[in-house]
């Protein structure tokens, strides 16, 4: 045989040989993948670790239907709406046992109403990363069932805990508890949540967040102690302001005792002079030198809810003005809307201050 067509054949040999490895590597690649797939959907995804990681994926990518998929927002939420107004009540060193009793009774009362409102406030955040305010005929709008939905909201803190981190789970007999670390935006405190999770029909769920009651207890714990040191820094501002926003609120309930459609134009005259020359600006220095005080991380929403409140109650009388200028009806309507914000907005603040266990007296704003 001629020496090139041996060294062809040989190169040749070579070469098949060459291709048959590489056919078997690519074979057993092949193999891993799928015996990888095969683990990945018959063991992964139906262990809770998955559930949790996916959950976490859906906030992400607000995707509502994969976080209900595997957070029961139901259960999460009626769990919490016990704890919740547990803690409330714990804190509530003004109650009497009486009282307590009928509190007790009457948030049980409207309980399903609440958790309603909280599972679709969560799922529209989650969907669209806007914590929305009850609107409309919204029976949570306002105080139509006797509470507050937006500060019940913030005593949730729901709204400012930030997931910082994915922790171990462990099994419970048929459960599983997961830990995750969050940090409270308010305050900065981090905290290990347990959140309990269970098997159903759709694969592992969070049903409750297991120790949320020691979660609000620290997060408070922590606020009050700024709260309080926010009340102390402004409380010369507060009573130094108090007496004169009664007096300019009793001369202002005198000239207003008449409908306004029978206003003389004396009294016109005289309301104008009140409201521009001694509400209004007393109000604006006011807000103004409380401004100037530094307000500690955990009372920054009280400092927000009091600004709301003198900026709602200028707001108001800046339009009565209007209408007692133009006597158009919608400036006297506005007028009073803005007034119902501001009182709701110092009714908020009154709670958060006695919640605090602080013996401050709220801003007596007219």
């Amino acid at each position: 045989m001629p020496m090139d067509e041996f060294a062809w054949r040989v190169r040749l040999a070579r070469r098949r040989k060459a291709h048959q490895r590489k056919f078997v590597l690519a074979a057993g690649m092949i193999v891993v993948m799928i015996a990888a797939l095969a683990w990945y959907f018959a063991y992964y995804i139906q262990r809770p670790e998955y559930a949790l990681a996916q959950a976490a994926e859906a906030v992400a990518q607000h995707d509502l239907e994969s976080f209900e998929r595997h957070v029961n927002l139901a259960a999460v939420a009626d769990a919490g709406y016990d704890d919740l107004t547990y803690v409330l009540f714990a804190r509530d060193t003004h109650l009497k046992e009486s009282e307590r009793i009928a509190s007790g009774k009457f948030y049980e009362k409207i309980k399903g109403s609440v958790t309603e409102g909280l599972v679709r406030t969560i799922a529209y955040a989650v969907e669209h990363e806007v914590w929305m305010e009850p609107e409309g005929v919204d029976a949570l709008k306002g105080r139509q069932l006797g509470i507050d939905f937006e500060y019940l909201m913030e005593c949730s803190h729901l709204r400012d805990t930030e997931l910082l981190a994915l922790g171990e789970i462990v099994r419970d007999g048929s459960a599983s508890v997961a830990t995750v670390t969050v940090r409270d935006g308010g305050t900065g405190l981090e905290f290990p949540l347990q959140l309990r999770m269970e098997k159903g029909d759709t694969g592992w769920q969070v049903v409750r967040v297991a120790n949320y009651r020691a979660y609000l207890e620290a997060v408070q714990t922590a606020t009050a102690a700024d709260v309080s040191r926010y009340i102390e820094a402004t409380r010369p501002i507060v009573d130094r302001y108090n007496g004169v926003f009664r007096s300019t609120q009793s001369e202002f309930r005198s000239l207003t005792e008449t409908a306004w459609s029978t206003y003389t134009i004396e009294r016109r005259k005289a309301l104008i002079r009140l409201l521009q020359e001694d509400m209004i600006p007393v109000l604006k220095k006011y807000q103004r030198e409380l401004d100037a005080v530094e307000v500690p991380r955990g009372a920054a929403y009280l400092a927000a809810q009091r600004k709301a409140a003198t900026e709602a109650s200028i707001a108001s009388y800046e339009s009565f003005v209007r209408g007692l200028d133009t006597g158009m009806p919608e400036d006297f309507a506005r007028a009073e809307t803005l007034h119902k914000q501001a009182l709701t907005y110092d009714l908020r603040v009154g709670d958060m201050i006695r919640r605090g266990a602080v013996n401050a007296e709220t801003p007596a704003t007219p």
